[in-house]
């Protein structure tokens, strides 16, 4: 009889500590109890040695990122790797960004490459930058 309980405990026990877990994270929470998180805009105000880094949040998905160099002579890839999660891919033709932070591109969006609010004339492994100049990565809308 003992042992049968011994079992009933440890089950229960254990059922406990997965439902604590499962409570705890919180997609369940919205989901269970309505709490929900409004992200209409994000800034991250901390300075990197290398960048400082802004971002804009559309509908929960980020789909723009700014970063701004805080030297000279920083390359446009090694400053968005220092801030953000990148998927890259290379090429023949160079190094091309399919996602950015888990948002990957697809056969409707890609990552466009903004220099100081120009579309970049290089990919972002080539473009080198002075203090001050700005990058910024924008998950558009194939246009064909």
């Amino acid at each position: 009889m003992s042992k049968k309980l011994n079992k009933f405990i440890n089950l229960a026990l254990f059922l406990a500590l997965v439902a604590l877990l499962i409570f705890r994270q919180k997609r369940i929470q919205e989901i269970f109890f309505g709490k929900t998180t409004q992200p209409a805009v994000e800034i991250n105000s901390a300075i990197a040695p290398s960048a400082q880094l802004e971002f804009k949040v559309a509908e929960e998905t980020k789909e723009s990122y700014q970063l701004t160099a805080s030297n000279s002579a920083h390359n446009a890839l090694e400053l968005a790797q220092n801030e953000l999660k990148l998927d890259l891919k290379e090429y023949d033709f160079g190094t091309m960004i399919e996602g950015v932070n888990g948002l990957m591109a697809d056969n409707k969006h890609y990552w466009a490459i903004y220099q100081n609010g120009e579309y970049a004339k290089t990919g972002i492994a080539e473009i080198e930058l002075n203090k001050g100049d700005k990058i910024e990565l924008k998950y558009e809308e194939i246009q064909l």
